[in-house]
């Protein structure tokens, strides 16, 4: 990665740094008026994506800057059978710190997952993201995303899905 970026596997002990950045960012949207991710931050979540080796940290020298979780799990009351859910990559929690916005490093996240999917030998790279986020689903858009459709869950606040041919970068 140039400019310095650097994206690399968290590691133990940097739990309460990605938790950190995802209250950082609900506080963004709840500013914004956005009721996304205005819940704790499940730490014993990302400790187990960590210790499994899909969370993982963007990093300038010494500053982060944001975080990507990036698996395989199709989840199953959004991707269904006949989307072949294992032909896929899925993106998770793609946060970028309020202080480093406007420098298009969740560009650089999903472009890094694409290629990551590609290497992988999977068909797309995927995300599900918050219904009622419309700039959300917009920006998807812009990085190449196309919706499939929108899992309307009355338990589920997420369910916005959206998919792009790995390998392919914005």
């Amino acid at each position: 990665m140039s400019n310095g970026l650097t994206i690399r596997p968290a590691v133990a002990g940097e739990e309460d740094v990605i938790a950190s950045m995802w209250s950082e960012a609900a506080q963004w949207l709840h500013s914004r008026g956005i009721n996304q991710w205005q819940y704790p931050a499940n730490v014993e979540k990302i400790s187990r994506d960590i210790e499994h080796g899909n969370a993982y940290i963007l990093v300038d020298v010494a500053d982060y800057l944001g975080t990507i979780t990036v698996d395989e799990f199709a989840d199953p009351e959004f991707w269904c059978p006949d989307d072949c859910p294992d032909d896929a990559l899925y993106a998770h929690r793609v946060i970028t710190r309020p202080a480093a916005r406007g420098l298009s490093l969740g560009a650089v996240m999903l472009n890094w997952a694409s290629q990551k999917a590609e290497k992988a030998g999977k068909r797309w790279l995927r995300v599900d993201a918050w219904k009622t986020n419309d700039d959300l689903g917009r920006y998807y858009e812009a990085q190449g995303f196309k919706r499939v459709r929108t899992v309307d869950l009355p338990h589920r606040r997420s369910g916005a899905l959206y998919q792009r041919r790995a390998g392919t970068t914005a």
